[in-house]
């Protein structure tokens, strides 16, 4: 069984801590999530949903129950037992469905500031994210208001130790400029999560963020999830993204409903609205590996060439290292056109290359040499 005890804020120098002591795992004995202390009063210690969300994964890969000792929303509670858990064990054939237990239901509103909010990673995801938003399909209480960098796992998918510390305030600093100049601002949140969980990121990305936003329950009302994927290419896997559209749903609470923003576009129309955006010249961030792009790691490379292929690379010379994609471009397309690709983001830039003609002009620029 793991414990979660009734949450606590408290005040360490400048930041708010929201904190839980924990039980049944074999890390770290209090989960916390840091901010800023000028958003205290938005933090949410009147019900533990996030450290539920934090913990259903530790859960459900060992097998434990979760008790909770304080309170929950009702409406993730339900959703939680009767519909995510059988889901997620249904899709991992491994594992078996848990329960949470809680006799300290909740239904009731908090007060709430009516925030919509958003992750800005200045990934093409992130930025597509408010893009699609500023528009006039977008109702007043669905414009973006804040956005949000949490320290919950993607600076721990390279590196360790202080290379992540780094990795996290470098990425955060371009996130800060970025949101500056948009005029929103930015929600920096630190925490333990990934000390605690000790488990892949990609596998658990969308509960260790949604976990993160439901901190700030008494802010948000409203809070886009960047979508990965396109819902249509979608096949349940390892990537937790392959079913955001069914979890983010389950896991809206009483106060705050969360969305699979973008998910109806493909990575290549999300790239072509974010090139046409200035402000991705100067901040949009991509790299797996480095805090500044490198040019020629996975997410470098598929990116690049689609700006390429759409003719505006030369924009982001300052902001890419092209003479490293250059380098491995033509390699890149080799292998990407040897035969028919499987992974859809791939399937998306092959169709692009076909239909601008890019790829018959690339094959003839090889054959000429």
């Amino acid at each position: 069984m793991i414990t979660i005890h009734t949450p606590e804020i408290v005040i360490i120098e400048e930041k708010a801590r929201l904190q839980a002591k924990i039980e049944g795992v074999e890390t770290d004995n209090v989960l916390w999530f840091e901010t800023d202390k000028k958003y205290k009063n938005d933090m949410t210690h009147e019900k533990s949903d996030a450290f539920v969300v934090s913990l259903l994964w530790t859960g459900i890969r060992n097998g434990k129950d979760i008790l909770v000792k304080g309170a929950m929303s009702e409406k993730l509670y339900y959703s939680l037992n009767n519909h995510l858990i059988p889901l997620i064990a249904s899709i991992y054939k491994k594992y078996n469905p848990i329960r949470v237990h809680c006799e300290k239901l909740d239904s009731k509103k908090l007060q709430n500031r009516q925030a919509v909010g958003t992750g800005l990673s200045c990934g093409i995801d992130s930025l597509h994210t408010f893009a699609m938003h500023e528009n006039e399909m977008t109702p007043p209480h669905y414009k973006v208001t804040h956005f949000t960098n949490f320290n919950v796992g993607s600076n721990h998918l390279t590196g360790s130790g202080g290379l992540m510390r780094r990795k996290f305030e470098g990425r955060t600093e371009i996130a800060a400029a970025c949101a500056n100049e948009l005029g929103k601002p930015l929600i920096i949140v630190d925490s333990n999560l990934s000390d605690v969980m000790k488990m892949d990121f990609v596998h658990t990305h969308t509960l260790r963020n949604v976990a993160t936003a439901l901190v700030f329950q008494k802010l948000f009302h409203v809070y886009y999830y960047a979508s990965g994927l396109q819902t249509k290419q979608l096949k349940f896997g390892g990537d937790s993204a392959t079913y955001d559209v069914i979890s983010l749903p389950l896991l809206s609470t009483e106060n705050l409903s969360f969305y699979s923003a973008g998910s109806n576009n493909t990575r290549v129309e999300k790239t072509k609205m974010v090139a046409d955006m200035d402000i991705a010249s100067k901040y949009l961030n991509v790299c797996v590996h480095h805090i500044n792009n490198c040019g020629k790691c996975i997410k470098c490379k598929r990116t690049l060439l689609t700006l390429d292929i759409l003719g505006v690379i030369d924009k982001y010379e300052h902001i890419f290292n092209l003479e490293n994609f250059y380098s491995v471009k033509d390699d890149y397309i080799s292998k990407l056109t040897a035969k028919k690709p499987k992974n859809p983001l791939h399937i998306e830039i092959y169709e692009e290359m076909m239909k601008t003609g890019y790829l018959e002009k690339w094959k003839k620029s090889q054959n000429s040499e």
